[in-house]
């Protein structure tokens, strides 16, 4: 997150609504996932795996 706010947080407000959906969204993972469990670690696995797509569509459509 930090690298992304570096990058792309060009402006307070931009840092801002960056870091508010960042922590939104870890607290709603947090309330659904309370303990580590199978499933737990399998939304964790799917998010990092959708994640890392989504970097490689965005650099090559876009350059990185």
């Amino acid at each position: 997150m930090q690298a992304l706010l570096e990058a792309e947080g060009t402006t307070p407000g931009r840092r801002e609504r960056l870091a508010g959906a960042y922590n939104k969204g870890y607290q709603a993972y947090a309330l659904t996932y309370r303990i580590c469990t199978a499933s737990a670690q399998e939304a964790s696995s799917r998010y990092l795996a959708e994640g890392e797509q989504l970097a490689r569509t965005i650099a090559a459509r876009y350059g990185g």
